[in-house]
C-alpha cells in the first residue's frame, strides 16, 4: 500500500515508517503537521494516512476531517491517548482506525486492512447512493414528461410514456434526456 505519514516526532515517524516498509508498504510522504498531510494526500492520492493527532499548525484531527469529507484516503490516527473525549472526537473525525502509541507491528497490520477495505466499501456506497439519486431524479423527469404530454396532447399516463421510450430508442438516447426536451418545448 502507499502510504502517507503525518507525525511530526522524528524518532516516532522513523520507527513507523520501518514498521510500514517491513509490513511491505511503500510511504510516499512524511510531514510533521496537518496541513501538509493534506496537500500530500491530494497530491499523492495514496492508499493510507497514518496521522497523529497533535501536531503543530493543523492539528491530525482537522487535516482527518479535510481528508475524509472529501474522500481523498482512509486515515488511520496515531496518538498517546485513549480517553473517551479524545476517541470520541477521533471517531467524529471520520478516522477509519485508531492506534495508541508506542505502535506494535502486529496491531498496524490489521488496523491499516480494515481500514483501506471500509474506505473501499464506503466509497462504493457512495457510488451507489449517486447512481440512485440520478435515478431518482431521472424518474421525476419521466413523470413530468409524461404529465406534460397527458395535459397538453391528451395522451393516456400508458401511451406518453410508450411515446417517451419510443423516442428514446429511435434516438439511442436516455428516456430522461427525451423527456427533458419535451419539457423544454
Amino acid at each position: 500500500m502507499r502510504v502517507i505519514l503525518a507525525e511530526d516526532e522524528p524518532i516516532i515517524r522513523m520507527d513507523v515508517r520501518g514498521l510500514l516498509e517491513e509490513l511491505g508498504h511503500q510511504v510516499v510522504a512524511e510531514c510533521r503537521d496537518g496541513a501538509a498531510a493534506v496537500a500530500y494526500t491530494r497530491q499523492f492520492r495514496p492508499d493510507l494516512v497514518l496521522m497523529d493527532i497533535n501536531m503543530p499548525g493543523t492539528n491530525g484531527l482537522e487535516a482527518t476531517m479535510q481528508i475524509t469529507q472529501q474522500r481523498l484516503a482512509p486515515v488511520v490516527l496515531l496518538t498517546s491517548y485513549c480517553d473517551g473525549e479524545t476517541v470520541q472526537v477521533a471517531t467524529n473525525s471520520g478516522a477509519f482506525g485508531y492506534l495508541i502509541k508506542p505502535i506494535d507491528r502486529d496491531k498496524l497490520s490489521p488496523v491499516i486492512q480494515v481500514a483501506r477495505q471500509r474506505f473501499l466499501e464506503v466509497q462504493k456506497l457512495n457510488a451507489d447512493v449517486k447512481v440512485l439519486q440520478e435515478a431518482i431524479v431521472d424518474r421525476q423527469v419521466i413523470s413530468l414528461a409524461k404529465m406534460f404530454l397527458q395535459q397538453h396532447a391528451g395522451y393516456s399516463e400508458e401511451e406518453a410514456f410508450k411515446l417517451i421510450r419510443k423516442w428514446s430508442m429511435d434516438q439511442q438516447r436516455k428516456m430522461s434526456d427525451v423527456a427533458k426536451d419535451i419539457l423544454r418545448g
